[in-house]
């Protein structure tokens, strides 16, 4: 594992967007979706907690809009010049079910097959997580190191968070499923000797 530079790594979660609102399919990482008005009020009451706290000095987000847009609202409100995207934190591809599979339609058998191996189950022309942690931890890995010194803000998705925490704190497989993150949520984390360890998980801060 390589060496974790910064002293400190925010991560979060865009805020509330278009798609969010519509739980009855799943939507996964469609571009179109943007943020609500209440994700842009939860993005300014981030921006003011981390603006107290005064550690950030780099922004990394995914390049969808609705990270963006939320990373954009927290670097203005904290005087940064730079905004880094990178299309490795995209959020996990449902494939053919987004937008077209309600959650109450998954074949019971398909539903089986994701909780026994939440990790590993590939949607149909999707991903699976356990490809989003491949793509997504080497990403995160580089920012690290190019970024320094002072903390880093990773603006994401959901699933990337799980899947970045499962590969930073190697939880067991069953539990990814477990972890809920919240629009605009702060989890914190830090290096201690050669571990990562875990400050804060999803704890409100965008309202």
């Amino acid at each position: 594992m390589p060496a974790f530079t910064p002293s400190t790594v925010f991560l979060t979660r865009h805020g509330l967007s278009e798609h969010n609102l519509n739980t009855r399919y799943f939507m996964g990482r469609s571009p179109p979706s943007r943020l609500t008005e209440q994700g842009r009020e939860q993005a300014r009451r981030l921006a003011a907690r981390l603006a107290a706290d005064a550690r950030v000095r780099h922004l990394v987000a995914s390049s969808l809009p609705r990270a963006l847009e939320t990373a954009q609202i927290v670097a203005g409100r904290l005087g940064l010049a730079s905004l880094h995207s990178d299309d490795a934190f995209w959020e996990l591809s449902k494939g053919e079910w987004e937008g077209r599979m309600p959650r109450d339609g998954v074949p019971a058998e398909v539903q089986r097959r994701l909780a026994e191996d939440p990790l590993g189950f590939q949607y149909p022309g999707g991903e699976s997580l356990d490809q989003v942690e491949q793509r997504v931890a080497p990403a995160f890995w580089r920012w690290c190191t190019d970024l320094q010194p002072g903390g880093i803000l990773f603006v994401l998705h959901g699933d990337v968070i799980c899947a970045l925490l499962h590969h930073l704190l190697r939880f067991p497989a069953p539990e990814i499923r477990d972890f809920l993150v919240a629009p605009c949520s702060l989890t914190e984390l830090e290096r201690q000797g050669d571990a990562v360890r875990l400050v804060r998980f999803n704890e409100a801060a965008g309202g």
